[in-house]
């Protein structure tokens, strides 16, 4: 336009004519608060599960389930009520807990403390570890929020002490004095062949098994429902054949040992019996006394321990070298009948 002078366009510092591309002027840098919803959450510590209305297992409900899979899994009635003893004792009396999350290591650990506190023995204390121990295991494997360190809990120590057995004399004493029928012969059995008393009052008469070379019993549903043949003598052949011939009532039932009115001799019937031959002789006599009582004798006789064990329906040599660790030698020999067992009769005011 007319009489309007255009300005020069200066592109440095030092103006003159240079060529080149405008250089872009910076805005000022201004600060701007940061939006509400822009701000950094802070973290808030995780409520506990029973406020948050997460569902807690209680353990009443889930040891009743653990009891009826072992059941199913063919434990014996006599190890259900074992377990269930134990495990009603640490829900009643221990101070338990309710529900499987509070079931950690620390409240095994406290459980046990309170059994030695109360001056429980150490097998009794290790036990209720055994219990305790197979359960949370069984509830791990079920896919149950188990803590994992109760898995790694260690069982407390037992001292070892000398098995408990009856000596030749003893023996006699014992066989003299039961009464004829099938306390005594069930007294030459458990010498005999080391049997535990379940498997004693489970054999049938179908369970003697008589070979040309050799004769055995049958258990057929050992510890752990395992089956075995136990080797018998010739002597305690000839006294099962007596008693089965003379002594055992006439009756349908198939067991082999039999009360006067044919019902099956139990467990109870057995216990009850080595009760009052204890008051009758003076001393404590118990079925596992006989257990160890055959086991030394047959070493002391020169058996093997992998023919032992098996004998005696171990799985692990730990019970077998316990009675081992008290005899002297340890090479084959065969089963020999107990001290005493060939002289055996009732005394006058025996019941």
């Amino acid at each position: 336009m007319p009489g309007k002078t255009r300005k020069q366009m200066v592109f440095s510092k030092t103006g003159g004519h240079a060529t080149g591309r405008p250089r872009a002027l910076r805005e000022p840098l201004r600060l701007r608060r940061p939006e509400p919803d822009m701000e950094p959450e802070r973290a808030e510590p995780a409520p506990h599960p029973a406020s948050r209305g997460v569902r807690q297992t209680r353990l009443q409900p889930l040891i009743t389930e653990w009891l009826l899979d072992l059941r199913v899994l063919g434990r014996s009635p006599r190890t259900l009520g074992w377990y269930s003893q134990k495990m009603r004792w640490y829900l009643e009396e221990g101070g338990g807990v309710q529900t499987l999350e509070e079931f950690n290591a620390f409240e095994l650990k406290r459980y046990l403390a309170s059994l030695q506190d109360r001056g429980l023995a150490e097998n009794s204390v290790k036990h209720a570890h055994t219990v305790a121990k197979a359960f949370a295991n069984w509830a791990a494997r079920e896919g149950h929020p188990v803590d994992e360190a109760l898995l790694r809990v260690r069982s407390p120590k037992v001292a070892e002490t000398e098995p408990e057995t009856l000596s030749a004399a003893e023996q006699e004493v014992v066989l003299r004095s039961a009464r004829a029928g099938w306390p005594r012969t069930a007294l030459q059995i458990l010498l005999g062949t080391g049997m535990r008393v379940s498997e004693l009052c489970a054999l049938v008469l179908e369970d003697i098994e008589e070979d040309d070379d050799a004769s055995f019993l049958k258990v057929r549903r050992g510890k752990g429902a395992k089956f075995r043949r136990v080797p018998i003598s010739r002597h305690l052949q000839r006294e099962l054949a007596r008693y089965v011939n003379r002594g055992r009532p006439a009756c349908r039932n198939q067991s082999l040992l039999v009360l006067q009115d044919g019902k099956s001799v139990s467990v109870e019937c057995v216990t009850q019996m080595l009760r009052r031959l204890k008051k009758l002789i003076g001393f404590a006599v118990h079925a596992h006394k006989f257990r160890h009582t055959f086991a030394t004798e047959y070493l002391k006789r020169g058996g093997e321990i992998e023919r032992l064990r098996k004998i005696l329906g171990h799985t692990s040599y730990a019970m077998v070298m316990r009675d081992r660790n008290f005899c002297a030698r340890g090479y084959d020999a065969a089963v020999q009948p107990p001290l005493g067992a060939d002289r055996v009769w009732r005394p006058e005011g025996a019941w």
